[in-house]
């Protein structure tokens, strides 16, 4: 059998580092509380109001001792956990992440350090041994060195691509001190193939899973081993990547950052409403504050959109087992608010059948720089430029003084949830 290690020359080999912040979220909780991150019992909880809050984050001895997890809500916490709910503080861990990141910089070049998320990042060693030692030693200091000047506890996977540095630290570094792991091809039949399920695997979901299964794929083990050319006719080029990937290959180059095409770039926003919206009001007034703000984002990068797309999630799965839907259409090159919300109302109205909601989402695409106006031979030139400098006027007046300084009228009702939101970062209390 012809497998990808028979010419190792072709193997992408550098020193990788994927750096996780240990509980990130509750660890910064339990520093503001002057508490060790490692043996306080805190869970980060969104939304407190609601019965339903979800935990954002929990200390390591509050998953260990009560199987608290991201995603558990707030009523599957028992009164006589001893667990200490706490509410997020989005823009100290912003600040935090920033601190620690900082660090990481010291042990490589920019172009080789890559923020993966706000408590993960990537950081390319290979040509930093001779100022800072072996990988286990550059390893070392970068948890030595954020601890000290930050209290934060940071776990590491070492491999010799993104791909198995994610796995190593994900699979191994996590799990027991020194929070450091080290995983290479050698290791591959010890290490990726004795991942316990498919799903424990960086990037297959229950889906991609379930199609797996359904093609007699049980294990890592078995998907090194299966036919590339049918995982190539059922995923495509993502069959030809779960392949490689399960043999630990991944050729991704932090210093090669993907951009994408100008036409291809959208925007967009969505937010999960914290009760079931059933009457066509109140979910078009959250819809209609969500055009709002996409809007706003256009008009600040000084471009314009071709296609407008509406996105809903049930409360309940339907008849058919379908969790929402979306629906999209052209209109006219604009970044004008009305537009944006007359485009959202007709895709809501024509295709909503009554369900109850729990997510709404609104995203533009076919983005591009205006050089020239085209307007209908109907439009009032007046009007229309009326309403332009008006939306600027708006625009800067929000900028100077904070979202809340001037609202629309929807805003105001009971529905509404953009004033309140206003006050978040990143969804969650700053």
């Amino acid at each position: 059998m012809i497998t990808p290690f028979d010419d190792p020359s072709r193997l992408p080999i550098r020193d990788i580092m994927c750096i996780d912040c240990k509980s990130f979220y509750a660890s910064t909780e339990a520093i503001r509380r002057a508490e060790h991150p490692l043996a306080a019992k805190i869970a980060v909880l969104s939304r407190a109001e609601s019965n339903g809050g979800l935990i954002l984050a929990a200390s390591p001895d509050t998953k260990k001792d009560y199987g608290v997890k991201l995603g558990t809500r707030k009523f599957e916490i028992k009164p006589d956990m001893d667990i200490q709910l706490v509410s997020p503080h989005m823009a100290d861990y912003i600040r935090l992440n920033y601190r620690v990141n900082q660090i990481f910089r010291q042990f490589t070049d920019d172009s080789h350090w890559f923020v993966y998320s706000v408590d993960e990042s990537f950081i390319d060693v290979t040509h930093s041994h001779k100022l800072f030692g072996s990988n286990e030693e550059i390893a070392a200091k970068i948890q030595d060195k954020v601890f000290k000047e930050t209290g934060i506890v940071t776990t590491i996977g070492i491999g010799p691509n993104p791909l198995m540095a994610k796995l190593a630290l994900d699979n191994a570094a996590k799990v027991q001190a020194p929070w450091r792991a080290a995983w290479t091809y050698e290791e591959v039949p010890e290490t990726i193939w004795k991942i316990p399920s498919l799903t424990d695997f960086w990037s297959i979901g229950a889906k991609t899973a379930n199609k797996l299964e359904r093609m007699g794929i049980h294990s890592i083990y078995d998907l090194a081993h299966a036919d590339r050319k049918k995982l190539n006719k059922k995923f495509g080029i993502l069959g030809d990547a779960l392949y490689f990937h399960s043999w630990g290959i991944d050729y991704s180059d932090l210093a090669k950052r993907y951009v994408p095409r100008s036409d291809n770039k959208g925007y967009g926003n969505s937010q999960v409403l914290m009760r079931d919206y059933v009457t066509k009001e109140d979910i078009e007034t959250v819809l209609f504050e969500i055009a709002d703000q996409v809007a706003t984002r256009l008009r600040k990068h000084k471009v314009l959109c071709e296609v407008i797309g509406i996105q809903v999630g049930f409360a309940e799965p339907n008849l058919e087992g379908e969790n929402g839907w979306g629906a999209q259409t052209k209109v006219d090159p604009t970044n004008q608010t009305n537009d944006l919300i007359m485009a959202t109302k007709y895709l809501f109205e024509k295709k909503w059948q009554g369900e109850a909601l729990r997510s709404l989402g609104v995203r533009v695409n076919r983005v591009s720089h205006p050089n020239s106006l085209q307007m209908s031979l109907f439009e009032d030139v007046q009007k229309y430029d009326a309403n332009l400098r008006l939306e600027h006027t708006i625009d800067q007046i929000r900028d100077r003084y904070g979202y809340k300084a001037i609202v629309r009228g929807y805003s105001k009702l009971s529905a509404g949830t953009a004033i309140d939101r206003s006050k978040l970062v990143g969804g969650h209390q700053a």
